[in-house]
C-alpha cells in the first residue's frame, strides 16, 4: 500500500511539472519564441529550455517576473487552476506592443559592421509598461550586443532595446552610435571646448575623444533603454 501511495505521489508531482512545462511552452510560443521570450524575463534559452523540458524549477521570484510581463495569474501559472489572467484584465492586443527586432549586431567593444536586415523576430511588451518608462513603440528596435566593453552593464549576446527618437546625447547617457560603417554602444560625456568621449563600462577600454571635427562620421541612432540579461 504504501509503496502505490508513493508511486502516486511521484506521479502527481511529475504531472504538475509535466503541465507547468506545457504552460511555460506555450507562452514562449506567445511571446516570439523560447528566445525572444527568454530575453523578456531576463533569463538564459538554456534555463527556459530546462524548465519547459521538465528539467528545472521555477523560483517564485520568476514566475512573479513572468506574471507583471505577460499579465498571467501567478496562480495559474504556478498549478494551472484557475484563469490565466483576471476576468477585468485578459489581455488583447491592445495590451501588448510588438518591438521590431534585428539580426543586427551592436559592438561593445571595438565595432561591427551594419548589415541591412528585415525584422526577424518580435518581442511583446506591456503597453502599460512602456507608458510607464514614457516610451512609444514606434520608436523602438531591438537589437544584439556584442562583446565585452561594457560589461557588467551589458554581455556579449545580451538583447538591448533602442529608443531612435532619444539620440541626442546627455552625459552619463548609453547611446547606439554609428561611427563609420561601424555601430557601438558607449556611454557618452560632453567634453566643453573639445568634443564627445565616448565611454566604456568596462575599464580596460580607454575612452574615445571625438572632436568636433570629426563629428561628421558619428551618428546618434538612439538611447538604450532596455537591456535583455542573462542569470
Amino acid at each position: 500500500m504504501n509503496n502505490k501511495l508513493s508511486e502516486s505521489a511521484g506521479e502527481n508531482v511529475q504531472s504538475s511539472i509535466n503541465e507547468l512545462s506545457t504552460r511555460l511552452t506555450g507562452l514562449a510560443a506567445k511571446h516570439g519564441g523560447k528566445n525572444s521570450f527568454a530575453d523578456l524575463i531576463g533569463i538564459s534559452y538554456s534555463q527556459l529550455h530546462r524548465m519547459c523540458s521538465g528539467d528545472a524549477d521555477m523560483k517564485l521570484s520568476l514566475a512573479l517576473k513572468i506574471a507583471e510581463v505577460t499579465g498571467v495569474s501567478v496562480q495559474w501559472l504556478a498549478t494551472g487552476d484557475g484563469s490565466p489572467f483576471q476576468a477585468d484584465s485578459a489581455p488583447d492586443s491592445d495590451d501588448y506592443a510588438l518591438i521590431p527586432g534585428y539580426n543586427v549586431q551592436v559592438s561593445a567593444g571595438n565595432g561591427s559592421l551594419i548589415d541591412g536586415e528585415p525584422v526577424t523576430r518580435r518581442l511583446a511588451f506591456r503597453r502599460n509598461w512602456l507608458n510607464f518608462r514614457g516610451l512609444h513603440e514606434k520608436d523602438l528596435v531591438v537589437v544584439f550586443a556584442k562583446g565585452d566593453s561594457m560589461e557588467p552593464t551589458i554581455s556579449d549576446g545580451n538583447t538591448i532595446m533602442v529608443d531612435r527618437s532619444n539620440a541626442t546625447p546627455r552625459d552619463g547617457g548609453m547611446y547606439v552610435i554609428r561611427v563609420d560603417d561601424n555601430l557601438l554602444v558607449k556611454r557618452t560625456q560632453i567634453v566643453p571646448g573639445q568634443g564627445i568621449q565616448l565611454i566604456s563600462d568596462n575599464k580596460d577600454y580607454p575612452p574615445m575623444l571625438v572632436k568636433p571635427g570629426d563629428q561628421a562620421s558619428l551618428e546618434f541612432i538612439g538611447r538604450v533603454v532596455w537591456i535583455g540579461k542573462d542569470v
